[in-house]
């Protein structure tokens, strides 16, 4: 009974230890964003904020371009979530369902392109993207996040439909239901954990990619939370309240999106054991 105390006290000893070197940055970060400008340079640095102030958030909202870079993040990111989904579950289920040569290769192939490195894709992609004229515009930037997203995202989805009774859905083309339809209807809330894990990697992807953007947008007004928050950092100064506070907002979208996926996540698989 002693060892076994022993080590459940071990246990929850360690998770705590973890919980708090992880979440220690994190905490740094806040903490630094509420603190005046002046006392981020100013010794002894305590442990705990002893003034509290949001001037930094007031400097990043109204006196920086960081709206915009967060609203052109969020445009991006929900439009290359949306695309990845969509062409990810049509060319995952089209691999499941129908039959024609090289099949298997495809399938591998997609998943073959996800292993080269974003700056490789990055020279021809910049070449492409400068004669159509679509540097400096959201949809280059989508296409480009796509690009990375989509082929992990079909293996994703291929392997996910693999594991849907095909009965279920003769039994919707028997009541007279399109292929199409029986896809939206009766597939993907089946495939729902894939398609929310896919959703996922693609908003998470996008949302921090930092090389695409930097390649594509030379643009203040077209920078993306990732890139604007490298413009804080001068040849003069860094301006770190700026940096910390940004940081701290950027967390906040990407947490909420995380908490509602999982709960989705978690709901869907419970329905798909049910059926």
């Amino acid at each position: 009974m002693k060892r076994r105390t022993l080590s459940i006290l071990g246990i929850y000893g360690g998770v705590i230890f973890t919980v708090l070197v992880m979440g220690f940055p994190l905490y740094w970060m806040v903490k630094t964003s509420v603190e005046p400008p002046t006392r981020l340079f100013s010794p002894p640095y305590d442990y705990f904020p002893t003034v509290f102030s949001l001037e930094n958030y007031r400097l990043l909202l109204f006196e920086t371009y960081f709206p915009t870079f967060l609203k052109n993040s969020l445009i991006v990111g929900f439009f290359c979530t949306f695309l990845t989904a969509v062409v990810s579950s049509l060319a995952g289920y089209g691999l499941t369902r129908f039959d024609f040569g090289g099949k298997k290769l495809i399938a591998r192939g997609t998943l073959f392109s996800y292993m080269f490195p974003e700056l490789m894709l990055g020279i021809p992609l910049y070449i492409i993207f400068d004669r159509l004229g679509l540097r400096n515009s959201y949809v280059g930037l989508i296409f480009a996040h796509a690009s990375i997203g989509i082929p992990l995202a079909t293996w994703t989805m291929w392997q996910y439909f693999q594991i849907v009774p095909l009965s279920l859905e003769e039994a919707a083309w028997v009541s007279g239901a399109s292929r199409l339809r029986t896809l939206r209807e009766v597939v993907l809330p089946i495939a729902a954990p894939g398609l929310i894990t896919v959703s996922t990697f693609a908003f998470a992807f996008s949302w921090n990619d930092y090389t695409y953007a930097k390649i594509f947008q030379d643009d203040i007004t077209m920078f993306t939370i990732t890139t604007g928050i490298n413009s804080f950092v001068e040849r003069t100064a860094v301006h770190w309240g700026l940096i910390q506070a940004g940081a701290t907002l950027i967390t906040i979208p990407t947490l909420a999106i995380i908490v509602f996926l999982q709960k989705q996540l978690l709901e869907s698989m419970a329905r798909g054991g049910l059926k």
